[in-house]
C-alpha cells in the first residue's frame, strides 16, 4: 500500500452553478498567463471551474484544453490558497504546450494570488 497522500480532485470542488461563475466573473480579481486566464475571489473554501471560448472551433479540442487545466490543477491546487475560488480560461495554447510547462505556470499564477484577497 502507498504511503503518498492521494491529490484528487473531488466534485464539491468544482462549480457548477451559473449564479456562481458570474458573481466571480463579476467580483473577481484577473490574471493573465501565456496558456490559461485566471479570474479569483476569496470564500469560505477552495472551488474551481474550468472554460474555454467558443471561439476555438471543435469540441473536442475545448474538451482537451478542459482536460490539460484540470490535470495541472489538481496536481498544483496544493499551492493555491485554501479560501479561493477560481475560474481557469483556458487558452488553444495549451494543446501544444509541454505538460510540465503548464505546471509551472499554475504554480507562478497559485503564488501570484497569494496575499491578494478581494
Amino acid at each position: 500500500m502507498s504511503t503518498r497522500k492521494k491529490v484528487g480532485l473531488t466534485k464539491s470542488e468544482i462549480i457548477r452553478s451559473s449564479h456562481e461563475i458570474s458573481f466571480i466573473f463579476e467580483n473577481g480579481r484577473f490574471l493573465r498567463g501565456r496558456f490559461f486566464d485566471l479570474i479569483w475571489v476569496t470564500e469560505s473554501r477552495r472551488q474551481v471551474a474550468f472554460a474555454v471560448s467558443k471561439r476555438i472551433r471543435t469540441a473536442v479540442a475545448r474538451n482537451r484544453i478542459k482536460r490539460r487545466l484540470r490535470e495541472a490543477y489538481r496536481l498544483e491546487k496544493s499551492g493555491f490558497q485554501e479560501k479561493l475560488r477560481l475560474i481557469l480560461i483556458g487558452h488553444e495554447k495549451v494543446l501544444q504546450a509541454p505538460f510540465d510547462e503548464l505546471r509551472r505556470e499554475m504554480q507562478k499564477m497559485a503564488t501570484k494570488t497569494k496575499g491578494k484577497a478581494i
